[in-house]
């Protein structure tokens, strides 16, 4: 009885209900992105899935956070084999819209990239653990090269599905993670020539966009590196007056809906954008739109507020984690939020391109939902078991 109230009183309750305003948000999010009569390809019965989503998500993550994580490093190596199975698994399933993402599995569809993220943070995170925690830390480039293909495996074939935006968050993971566990000297190294690589981009992206665009098509879409209707969503951001295809057009109605909320929105339901369905699949990729246009900036405020609030949270559990592995995860999983509130976001006021990606506890869509509530799950139980550990270690 003991144990069990001392377990209740070291859970994270501002966690929790942060958690729960944004299932608030969330639900209502996507009941006002897709209650309109024009709405076209709204999934059927929408509210009652997502609802079921949330329900299951917030039970895995309660099951996730009594689970005691330090046992996920024994079987890192059959989940993350497991996960990339799935990804495998993918490419012999029906397309949908053109992309071997999902796995129809009758009652639902299941995503194997979303869990592949969580599995990839779990294997690197035991990995730099590993480094950490040996007599004689190395941690020279030569010597950390095995996270290399740990990222490169399902990166790739995530990539090829293709599902960029998935792709490009398991490379901020990998990023985020890399942060903490190098020694400044070879940070330094790296992100020099991240940086080099991106502002270089940027700025002739910026200066030249024509060159630029010729380089995307000619290039990367001839030689297959990306898709064509990657590029043109690149492109169009590069150059939003360009749009000759008409391939911004959900980002240019994403980016009008948003203005046209002003400073406190239309009213719950009230979007005119929202109801009209003018934001074509605003309950998945631009969920963001119809929290702006409904709620202005006051509520668009809010949202964020709860994503910081959230990330400020993860971050103190992983500086008072009792051990590297769980602490990795946590950064691991830090990067993963982080990097997805701000592309999806970012997307809908052309602040980024357009890729696909969640909006983490918005957005509809039940294996991202449940994979982000097993994560935060996960983290919650890396912060429980803290003051154990730091009672084992001083015995």
């Amino acid at each position: 009885m003991e144990t069990l109230r001392r377990n209740i009183r070291d859970l994270d309750f501002t966690t929790f209900g942060v958690l729960l305003l944004l299932a608030v948000c969330g639900t209502v999010a996507v009941d006002a992105a897709s209650s309109g009569p024009h709405h076209i390809g709204v999934p059927s019965h929408i509210m009652t899935k997502q609802i079921g989503y949330e329900v299951f998500g917030w039970l895995m993550m309660f099951a996730a956070t009594l689970f005691d994580y330090r046992l996920l490093r024994r079987v890192r190596w059959w989940v993350y084999g497991a996960s990339i199975l799935g990804l495998l698994a993918v490419f012999g399933a029906t397309p949908v819209n053109g992309a071997h993402s999902w796995i129809n599995l009758g009652v639902t569809t299941f995503q194997p990239s979303e869990l592949a993220k969580v599995t990839m943070i779990l294997l690197i995170a035991a990995f730099m653990a590993g480094v950490d925690e040996s007599e004689v830390p190395d941690y020279r480039l030569r010597s950390v090269w095995p996270i290399a293909p740990m990222f490169v495996v399902p990166f790739a074939l995530t990539f090829k599905e293709p599902a960029l935006g998935q792709a490009l968050v398991m490379l901020a993971i990998v990023m985020t993670m890399y942060t903490v566990f190098a020694k400044k000297s070879h940070f330094i190294v790296v992100m020099f020539v991240v940086v080099v690589v991106v502002v270089g981009f940027t700025v002739l992206a910026t200066m030249f966009p024509v060159q630029s665009t010729d380089f995307i098509n000619n290039v990367l879409v001839k030689h297959h590196i990306l898709k064509s209707y990657q590029s043109d969503r690149i492109t169009t951001w590069l150059d939003p007056n360009w749009d000759t295809n008409n391939t911004g057009y959900n980002v240019h109605m994403a980016q009008i809906t948003i203005g046209s909320g002003e400073v406190f929105g239309q009213g719950f339901l009230n979007g005119i954008g929202s109801k009209g369905g003018w934001v074509p699949n605003q309950w998945t990729d631009y969920i963001y739109s119809a929290v702006g246009e409904e709620f202005g900036f006051v509520g668009s405020a809010v949202l964020i507020l709860l994503f910081l609030v959230l990330i400020y949270r993860l971050i103190k559990v992983a500086r008072s984690a009792g051990d590297r592995f769980g602490m990795y995860i946590v950064i691991g999983i830090i990067g993963m939020f982080s990097f997805q509130v701000f592309e999806n976001i970012g997307m809908d006021m052309y602040l980024s391109p357009s890729t696909g990606i969640a909006l983490p506890f918005i957005t509809y869509g039940g294996t991202s939902l449940v994979i982000d509530y097993i994560a935060v799950g996960v983290a919650l139980s890396v912060g429980l078991r803290r003051r154990k550990m730091r009672f084992d270690n001083a015995l």
